[in-house]
């Protein structure tokens, strides 16, 4: 179906905002939480879904949300003035390009990463940032009472799933950049090494039928493995990676996990990957994340960063980050490659 805005000169224009006063871009940027929240509101109530068949007013969408009328239009109203949804000439909203990311289940959805970033949970800390710029600390820990996020997502199940979702909506556009980007065809056995349910281990299988493959994870992340369609191809090994990894492969892959912790506790799993692979030169392992740009270039890394910082613990680092630590764990970083962004292929052999 057409799009609301793409009929009736029906779009949303906001101002370049490089061409405002630099004062009003100081304001726009102190008040971008306005911005956030409203959109969390929508995605939390799934207002695309429900556009998907056509407009509605916002009575109708209240209706259909068990919300305040009045309060809601005000929330669409707002981000409507953004490009997400558009409002027509009899009051109804519909759908725009942007809010077609809103929705669920369709490819490239950010749904789900939407509202992670908007939940309780992950917003509150940010009224303490100062806090963990003070300590180092992520102050995320000190307002759960607890060692880390995900401590405190193995407390709150429903947590957990939001989590969850939101690392697949994020990683989703990623997988198949991985692999055609790097040739898998001769890996060997592949081990994914926090590879969760195992979507980036069922691509790769997929397209090389020659490739054999571990996942390891917890216990409880495995239970929803979607593997189960490549029989003896692939084994599930439960563990933890601070503790060892499986032996015998020739690929190790390590997606969206260092990231999430600091430097020691990096050098102490890539450590254990390096005594996984031992003697054998021919082993790689390939790092997917984030490389931060240098000096002033604009990267989403240096916000998710921020991110990591008050909330996790953990650090997104640049490449001259990355060779040292890929030093300190016994490897040599020999390529990157990027993908789509804002990650790459990190690729190390062993020193």
């Amino acid at each position: 179906m057409t799009a609301i805005n793409e009929i009736d000169g029906l779009v949303a224009d906001p101002p370049d905002t490089a061409m405002l006063p630099e004062s009003a871009q100081i304001l726009l940027m102190a008040t971008s939480k306005w911005v956030a929240q409203s959109l969390y509101v929508a995605a939390k109530l799934g207002i695309a879904d429900l556009l998907a068949d056509g407009p509605q007013t916002p009575a109708e969408l209240a209706t259909a949300t068990g919300t305040h009328s009045r309060s809601l239009h005000r929330i669409l109203r707002a981000v409507a003035s953004v490009g997400v949804f558009a409002e027509d000439t009899e009051g109804r909203y519909g759908q725009t390009p942007l809010s077609e990311y809103l929705r669920d289940g369709i490819p490239g959805s950010l749904r789900q990463a939407v509202i992670f970033f908007g939940e309780d949970f992950t917003w509150r800390p940010y009224g303490q940032i100062l806090e963990t710029v003070r300590t180092g600390v992520p102050v995320f820990n000190q307002i759960n009472a607890v060692p880390d996020m995900f401590a405190y997502m193995g407390e709150h199940p429903e947590s957990q799933e939001i989590f969850d979702g939101a690392m697949l909506a994020l990683s989703g556009d990623s997988i198949s950049d991985i692999t055609e980007r790097h040739n898998f065809a001769e890996a060997g056995k592949v081990v994914d090494i926090g590879g969760g349910q195992g979507f980036l281990i069922s691509e790769i299988l997929s397209a090389n039928p020659a490739v054999s493959a571990i996942l390891f994870d917890q216990a409880s992340v495995l239970d929803g493995a979607v593997t189960a369609e490549f029989g003896d191809r692939v084994e599930l090994v439960a563990g933890s990676f601070f503790e060892t990894v499986p032996g015998g492969g020739d690929t190790y892959i390590l997606k969206s996990v260092l990231h999430d912790w600091n430097d020691d506790q990096c050098t102490d799993i890539l450590g254990r990957v390096r005594e996984a692979i031992g003697d054998r030169p021919d082993a790689r392992v390939l790092v997917i994340e984030a490389v931060v740009p240098q000096l002033n270039g604009w990267g989403f890394a240096k916000f998710m960063d921020v991110e990591m910082m008050v909330n996790v613990g953990g650090v997104e680092r640049t490449e001259v980050e990355w060779r040292e630590l890929f030093t300190r764990a016994g490897f040599v970083l020999d390529e990157i490659v990027e993908i789509n962004p804002p990650n790459s292929i990190l690729v190390g052999r062993p020193a």
